[in-house]
This record gives structure tokens, sequence and C-alpha cells, in this order.
């Protein structure tokens, strides 16, 4: 009886080391989580109760609700949207009480691939503003150059936005960012990254990727195209020699037609001769 008691202790103490153990593995563990959860919250750029978060179907909306849109295009990795987040976010706040009409977005580029296609950005933050001079005709893009501090923001969407010329100038408005053309850059860019994610087998840089996908789809596109131009060559030429035979065919099976003019001018030369012989005779 003493061995099943002893034996029972040491099974208890195992149990309770083996609990305690596993619980001190999923605190520490939790606490690698919250750690992880933490450092990510800090690499986020703050969000604001006064910047719209875009993503591609609340830039169309924002676009069909408002004639004046100011955006910042900003990426968690880029150091600098960090600093800035906080002037930007002052402006923000300030542009809400003194321009009402004005919306105030932001979109992460590495999200929204679609907006940071159309709107080619090219630097980090992007800021760019929206202008519809008029109901019903294309807005106007502007990339802006003023500084970026809240008194200089506050006064290029009060009216220094008039110092930057629209993106390729008013005259060239049917292909801008927001039209037809901003739509098809956009859908470029998300077929990139979707293509990069999903076909990407050897981590070639997406640029590298895309250069060769593009490459490889203008040569199938060539030989395609040679292909049908050829076949489209043959059935010409066989349909021009099927009406050549058609026509001759038609004119060797045609009655032939006396030549009536021939004949009378025979049998007119035949009565002269005759006359002719029998005036000698008399």
């Amino acid at each position: 009886m003493k061995l099943v008691y002893v034996l029972s202790a040491v099974l208890a103490i195992i149990g309770t080391t083996r609990n305690s153990f596993a619980r001190g593995e999923a605190a520490h563990y939790s606490g690698e989580l919250e750690v992880e959860a933490a450092a990510e919250a800090k690499q986020q750029v703050p969000k604001s109760d006064y910047v719209l978060e875009l993503d591609r179907s609340v830039y169309h909306e924002v676009l069909k609700t408002h004639d004046m849109v100011f955006i910042e295009f900003y990426a968690n990795w880029c150091a600098a949207c960090h600093a800035m987040s906080s002037e930007f976010d002052a402006f923000a706040k300030a542009a809400h009480k003194m321009y009402p009409q004005v919306a105030i977005a932001r979109a992460d580029i590495t999200k929204v691939e679609y907006l940071s296609s159309s709107y080619m950005v090219s630097m980090l933050p992007e800021l760019v503003f929206i202008r519809r001079p008029s109901p019903g005709v294309t807005p106007e893009v502007r990339y802006v150059s003023a500084n970026f501090t809240k008194n200089d923001l506050l006064d290029y969407i009060g009216g220094g936005w008039a110092v930057d010329k629209p993106a390729g100038d008013y005259t060239s408005l049917w292909c801008t960012p927001t039209n037809l053309c901003g739509h098809l850059g956009g859908l470029i860019g998300e077929s990139v990254v979707y293509l990069d994610k999903h076909f990407n087998r050897f981590d070639i840089p997406p640029w590298a990727f895309m250069a060769a996908f593009v490459s490889v789809l203008y040569l199938v596109g060539q030989v395609v195209v040679g292909f049908l131009s050829r076949l489209l060559r043959r059935r010409y030429r066989a349909q021009i020699n099927k009406r050549l035979d058609d026509t001759i065919q038609g004119t060797a099976n045609s009655p032939s037609t006396p030549k009536t003019g021939s004949k009378s001018s025979g049998q007119g030369s035949a009565t002269k001769r005759a006359k002719s012989k029998t005036s000698k005779s008399d």
C-alpha cells in the first residue's frame, strides 16, 4: 500500500510540474504574441478620425460624392511617412473645420495597388489634390508641390493649388488618373501584383518578372498574329483563284456567235466581182 501511495504522489508531482510548465509555455508564447503585436502596431502609420482610409471601392465613392479630394500615398515601411504622420493628421483635423467640402484621404500603396498604379506613385509620401472644376467634367489631378506642413497644406487646398498644372494639362484630360487611362493603369498594376504572387516561384524581382512575362506575351502574340495573317492570306488567294477559274470556265462554255459583219462583207465583195465579170463580157 505504501508503494501505491508513493507512486501516486510521484505521478501527482509530475502532472503538476507538466501543467505548470505548459502554463509557463503558454504565458511565454502569449507574451511573444503581445510583443509582436506591439511591434507591428508601432510599425503602422497612426490612423486618424479625420482621414479616410482608401481602398478601391471607397476611392470611387469619394470621387462621386466630393468635388475636391486630398490624398496622401504612404506605406508602413516608409520612415518619412511615420515622421510626417502627425503633421498630416493636424492638417486633416484643421481642414475638417475650415474646408469641410474637401475629403482628406490616405492610401497604403502596399494594399491598394490599383491606386498606386493609377497615379504612378514614384515617391513617398506622395500628395495628390483632385478638383472637379464644374459638375460632370473630368476632375483635374495635381501633384502637390507645397511643403509638407499643416499651414502650407491648408493654404494649398484654399487656393494655392493654382500654382500646379493639372497632370497632362487640361487639353489632354481625356487621359488622367481619374478616368479610363487611370482605370487601365490600375488594372495593370493589380495584374502585376497578382501574377507576381501566384506565378513568380523563383523570387524574381517584380519588375524583372513582369518584363519577362510581357516579353513572352509579346512573342506569343506575334506568333498568333503571324499565323492568322497567313491563314487569311491563303483564304483570300483561294477565293481569288476560284473566281478566276469560274470566269474562265464560263467563257469557255458560252456558245460562239457568228461574225455577221465579216460574212456580209465577204458576200458584198463576191457580188462586186460577179458584176465586174458581167460588165466585161458585155
